[in-house]
């Protein structure tokens, strides 16, 4: 994980000037508001039913520049040597894919990070159904001898944002508390650093401690709760999620998908938690974790003008000038990039191993093919 601790690095700055903007600014980290929130300009297509496998268009027919987008995806590979697929939907069609390396589109690949995303979407449902809240204290749902007094502040929403003030550091921690055997003990163990929702810190463990919550809040496993109302409604039988030593699936890292299904989660977000006739989860929770929730402006690379909401980046520059995305962002250059103005998802996967500290890098050139060849081969909506 040294190379995803670029980012970790990166983030603890930002950390430390969140901590100081709080004194001069105020807390950056706003309440949701519930309810619904507009999806894009309009024409906005009716939402895709998920369950089905896509259905596939043309560029033109999807307002794409052809010639650009063409020349995007046969130059990927010259502009990221890793990159193992390359997936662009748009108006709910796919519209354009590719695979190298020896990948194909039935490849299920670790997208690392990604999976806090849809850790949170397990949140969400389980909040959906009334078995648990976001504003519940966190120790109402963990029974753990590390459990101390000054975890009682501490809620399930500060969780989704990063705000839990529990210290950790991806280049420190991960390792360690993967091979710990106590994935939820180790967490717990680490000092409190800062007031619950009052700063921003990147805590891969702290994912974890959610997927847990989900496991003591619904009926059978956590990965059984997800299969059933989650990754089967979106017709999602390709995946690997692998579980810690508590026998919990990861909440942090490690799920596997195929690069067409990552799309899907990216779609569901965009057409607010819908499928279909079918709304997997609801309009409000999407909404809200996608929403900016903790303003953290340029970290440094990837995103210039970063926000979080819950498990979820998001960008106001991150579809072009002025254009805002929401970003799903895991270790090495795995992306799932919803731009809603353009009504656009793009799935990118990489080969990380071994990327160590040119990780940085890596998802730097990957958010460019994104951005600048991608993106911007599609033409804004008329309204």
């Amino acid at each position: 994980m040294r190379g995803r601790d670029r980012e970790v690095r990166a983030l603890s700055l930002t950390a430390v000037f969140c901590a100081a903007a709080l004194v001069a600014c105020g807390n950056p980290v706003t309440t949701p508001h519930p309810g619904d929130s507009g999806a894009g300009p309009d024409p906005v297509p009716p939402p895709v039913d998920l369950s089905r496998a896509w259905t596939k268009s043309t560029p033109g027919a999807e307002g794409f520049d052809p010639e650009l987008l063409e020349s995007a995806f046969a130059n990927a590979a010259n502009a990221v040597p890793n990159i193992r697929a390359l997936v662009a939907v748009r108006n709910g069609h796919l519209v354009e894919e590719a695979y190298y390396g020896g990948m194909h589109r039935d490849s299920a690949f670790d997208m690392r990070s990604v999976t806090k995303t849809v850790t949170a979407l397990l949140v969400g449902l389980a909040s959906d159904r009334g078995l648990l809240d976001p504003e519940d204290p966190m120790t109402d749902w963990l029974s753990h001898p590390s459990r101390r007094s000054e975890h009682g502040g501490i809620r399930v929403r500060d969780l989704l944002t990063m705000t839990s003030g529990m210290q950790w550091s991806d280049e420190e921690d991960f390792g360690p508390w993967a091979r710990s055997g106590r994935p939820v003990g180790y967490v717990l163990d680490l000092p409190i650093v800062a007031p619950p929702g009052r700063r921003f810190i990147y805590n891969t463990g702290g994912s974890h401690l959610l997927t847990v919550i989900v496991e003591n809040a619904v009926d059978g496993s956590a990965l059984e709760f997800a299969e059933r109302e989650l990754m089967g409604p979106l017709g999602i039988d390709n995946k690997r999620w692998p579980v810690m030593q508590d026998s919990v699936i990861v909440g942090g890292a490690a799920l596997a998908l195929r690069a067409r299904d990552a799309a899907k989660i990216g779609q569901l977000l965009l057409q607010g938690g819908r499928s279909g006739s079918r709304q997997v989860v609801s309009r409000a929770w999407t909404a809200t974790q996608v929403d900016r929730l903790v303003a953290l402006g340029d970290i440094g690379y990837v995103l210039r003008d970063a926000g979080y909401g819950y498990q979820t980046w998001s960008d106001r520059q991150g579809g072009g000038e002025d254009v805002s995305a929401f970003v799903m962002w895991g270790y090495g250059g795995q992306f799932v990039w919803v731009v809603p103005d353009r009504q656009l998802v793009v799935v990118a996967q990489t080969h990380w191993r071994g990327t160590g500290d040119h990780d940085g890098r890596q998802a730097d050139a990957v958010a460019d093919l994104i951005v600048h060849r991608v993106i911007e081969a599609a033409r804004p909506i008329r309204g």
